[in-house]
């Protein structure tokens, strides 16, 4: 079949007016949202993930500690399991591209294996149990495991691999219930003082498989959806800023400095969960 020269402009017209339409009907789809969100509100939510997601890219953890008591100042408790997912997943996709030369594959599976038999079910009872509840029991078992570690104090763990499936577990229930995977996997890796470099790629290696694992279940139960993974999209400049200035950052620390920031932040972070709820319950 033969198109006339005219024709063949008109449709190319026609796509380009289709495709400059579909482009402002996205920008003022983010922008309503925004509104939605008031614009202080979401200047708040900026630089919570810039703060955050930078700890996390850096040290590999702490992302959903430090951001989650954060937010749910400023947003609904049952948005802010939806938002942070994606973008936990996201930054451990950045950790992994960075670091996958160094991964112990065989510790990564026993974690990722562990973690995404458990988590299907834990995420089940996302809907079911009080978030506050939950905040305050992980905020203060995590802060007493580490202040233990911070103190001196090493474990004697002869079976390693057992460990991992122990570990895995925890965070599997952790992370649809909370947001937060990371911390048991890397409390216990400080007490093995492993290196930096293979601490952080075995957490994102494991953790990009749980977190896969766990937003499918969010999707399909609707808590990850299509305003949820908008608004994430809107984060991307804060995740920029966030690589940037880890890089920097992880050329100014050995191995040691490393594990001690881990736990440090750790404490601080889940001291931080407990303030923010004292605070919104006055």
């Amino acid at each position: 079949m033969l198109f006339s020269p005219m024709v063949l402009v008109n449709k190319v017209a026609v796509s380009g007016v289709e495709y400059s339409w579909r482009k402002a009907a996205a920008r003022v789809e983010c922008l309503t949202m925004i509104l939605d969100y008031e614009l202080t509100t979401f200047i708040c939510m900026i630089a919570i993930v810039l703060v955050a997601g930078t700890i996390k890219i850096t040290l590999g953890v702490g992302f959903a500690l430090i951001a989650t008591p954060l937010l749910l100042l400023v947003m609904d408790a049952n948005e802010v399991v939806g938002f942070i997912a994606p973008l936990i997943l996201l930054q451990d996709l950045i950790i992994l591209t960075q670091m996958w030369r160094w991964v112990p594959w065989r510790s990564a599976a026993i974690l990722a294996v562990s973690a995404t038999v458990i988590a299907p079910f834990a995420s089940v009872l996302q809907t079911v149990l009080n978030p506050e509840t939950l905040q305050i029991t992980i905020s203060i078992t995590i802060i007493a495991a580490g202040i233990t570690l911070l103190s001196g104090v090493k474990f004697s763990i002869k079976n390693e691999a057992r460990a991992l499936v122990v570990a895995g577990g925890i965070s599997g229930v952790l992370f649809p219930l909370a947001g937060i995977s990371g911390p048991p996997v890397a409390l216990f890796l400080v007490n093995q003082r492993w290196e930096m470099a293979t601490m952080r790629a075995v957490l994102a290696a494991f953790l990009v498989v749980l977190e896969l694992v766990t937003i499918f279940a969010f999707a399909f139960r609707g808590v990850v959806n299509r305003d949820s993974l908008l608004l994430d999209t809107m984060m991307l400049p804060s995740l920029v800023v966030a690589v940037l200035i880890s890089t920097v950052v992880l050329r100014r620390i050995d191995s040691n400095r490393y594990r001690t920031s881990v736990t440090t932040v750790i404490v601080l972070s889940a001291l931080l969960g407990l303030a923010s709820l004292i605070i919104s319950s006055v």
